[in-house]
């Protein structure tokens, strides 16, 4: 959470700056990818401010609330950066209407500061709560809500970015406009589901609320003694799993060696049915060492969150993953290939790596919402990632090695469909996915439509970032235009101005008043 409140500090350090070491006091510090100059803007008008400024002088702009971020998105060499992490303001607006629609109660306005332990919490004091993550330092209005947003409850009521009313937005132009369903609906339509930092600064965004669910909780830490014997509690657990599902559980599992964590909640579930169901499985494998077991009634989903997640903060340090989204339909039916894959990658403390596997998906996220999300969230049951720490002073040549191992363990994922392609959560994927487009959006369809309205709204290419829609028209570095990829909508006099002049200064810090 500290690191959320540094100006130039990303969450996961490999994005900031190899040479520096808390850890080694005689390692020599550059500035690596930390930008060289950040605007904190707490007005609308610092925002536009800025991007008028770095617009007319040709800058690397970069966006940044959190630095949350696992392609470091929000940091770059030479760049000016927009930091929002001080935009704090919450609303609560007990009647809201919009295009002409029935008008919603209760929803509640985000500015692009607020996090999702302070959502949380806030929230709780009138008995509501919102579809966000359960992670307390990622930002509610950022690139988690603009590229999907899977959470503890998107079974219960959809994805986070389903959620969406409104945005308030400042365009690359400086303008300030008002985006729905109804008003510049193809920009609102791109901004949910298509990524952030691409299309627009958002501010703030309005969100539906729900009343408070009660939640079963249900905690397994599990032990095998033998590669054999957990071989079997996991297709025994994988083999259960389409049952929990249709009973309204979800949350993540973990594992790593011969271990297994299961922390499961279900909104508003059945105490009773839920010990009969873990009490079942436990005394199934009895043999085993269940460190950790237990089935308990929370009186809302904010105390679940604040004995589970609130103090989990899986972020301060080196860290890549790569990920994929698994249909229902092969889980539900093919469930001992979906093990057998899973304990081909699983984690190693001895590397450190770990595999997650997230039941995020189905329920309501399969409804068909008119945004932007990759599609493939719509047909899933299973949001799978992968990912492998490392220590600081590791050589680049050893970080290149977990960098191919990380892509190469969804290509043993990837057998279950037989060279068909499975999509991947943009917001935690692999920085070096190949064929990103398609496995990030969906489908070309998808992608040349995000692209066009992202020309339409920001022709200069201001708003850049990696393995972002339209990024491709750019060199590697995202500072030069490349005149072999970029689209034949942009002309000459565009390329030429969109070139980005890096900030070759020491570290400055700017407050515009």
């Amino acid at each position: 959470m500290w690191r959320s409140y540094q100006v130039g500090g990303m969450q996961y350090f490999n994005w900031e700056n190899v040479s520096c070491s808390i850890s080694n006091g005689n390692s020599s510090c550059n500035q690596g990818s930390v930008p060289v100059i950040g605007v904190n803007a707490t007005w609308p008008e610092h925002v536009q401010a800025t991007i008028r400024y770095a617009a007319t002088n040709n800058l690397r702009l970069v966006i940044k609330t959190t630095g949350h971020d696992l392609f470091g998105r929000s940091t770059a060499a030479g760049s000016l950066l927009l930091w929002l992490h001080y935009m704090k303001n919450m609303t609560l607006i007990e009647d809201y209407s919009s295009c002409g629609a029935a008008s919603v109660p209760n929803v509640v306005r985000l500015g692009a500061g607020i996090q999702w332990g302070e959502a949380y919490e806030w929230l709780a004091k009138y008995n509501l709560t919102v579809i966000g993550g359960n992670c307390n330092s990622v930002s509610a209005a950022g690139g988690y809500l603009q590229g999907g947003g899977h959470s503890p409850l998107s079974r219960w009521k959809g994805m986070a970015v389903d959620q969406v009313l409104e945005y308030d937005v400042v365009l690359a132009n400086g303008e300030r406009q008002t985006v729905s369903a109804c008003q510049n609906s193809d920009l609102f339509w791109a901004l949910s589901g298509g990524g952030g930092g691409t299309y627009a600064i958002v501010l703030s965004v309005v969100l539906r609320t729900f009343p408070m669910p009660y939640v079963i909780g249900t905690l397994h830490n599990i032990h095998a003694p033998n590669e054999v014997r957990y071989a079997t509690l996991i297709q025994e657990f994988f083999r259960m799993l389409p049952s929990l599902a249709d009973a309204g559980w979800a949350g993540y599992v973990s594992m790593v060696d011969t271990t297994i964590s299961i922390t499961y909640l279900w909104p508003n579930g059945n105490l009773e049915v839920a010990n009969a169901t873990f009490t079942k499985f436990v005394n199934n494998n009895t043999d085993l060492i269940f460190s950790t077991s237990g089935t308990i009634f929370l009186p809302s989903f904010y105390d679940g969150y604040k004995l589970v997640f609130e103090t989990s903060n899986p972020t301060g340090y080196n860290n890549l993953m790569s990920s994929r989204l698994i249909p229902e339909t092969i889980v539900r039916t093919r469930s001992d290939d979906v093990a057998q894959v899973f304990l081909r990658i699983k984690g190693q403390s001895n590397k450190p790596s770990s595999l997650l596997v997230n039941l995020v998906a189905g329920g309501q996220v399969s409804n068909n919402i008119n945004n932007s999300v990759n599609p493939a969230w719509r047909t899933a049951l299973l949001h799978v990632f992968y990912g492998q720490a490392w220590a600081d002073g590791l050589s680049i040549d050893d970080q290149n090695m977990i960098a191919e191992h990380v892509t190469s363990q969804m290509k043993i994922l990837d057998s279950l469909l037989n060279g068909s392609q499975f999509g991947s959560y943009m917001n935690e994927a692999d920085p070096n996915e190949p064929k990103w487009q398609q496995r990030f959006f969906g489908s070309q369809a998808v992608y040349d439509r995000l692209k066009a309205i992202k020309n339409n709204v920001d022709p200069q290419g201001l708003f850049v970032c990696k393995s972002c829609v339209g990024s491709e028209d750019w060199t590697s570095d995202l500072n030069c235009p490349n005149t072999a990829a970029i689209s034949t909508t942009l002309s000459s006099t565009t390329i030429s101005a969109s070139i980005k002049f890096s900030l070759a200064w020491s570290f400055v810090f700017l407050l515009l008043y």
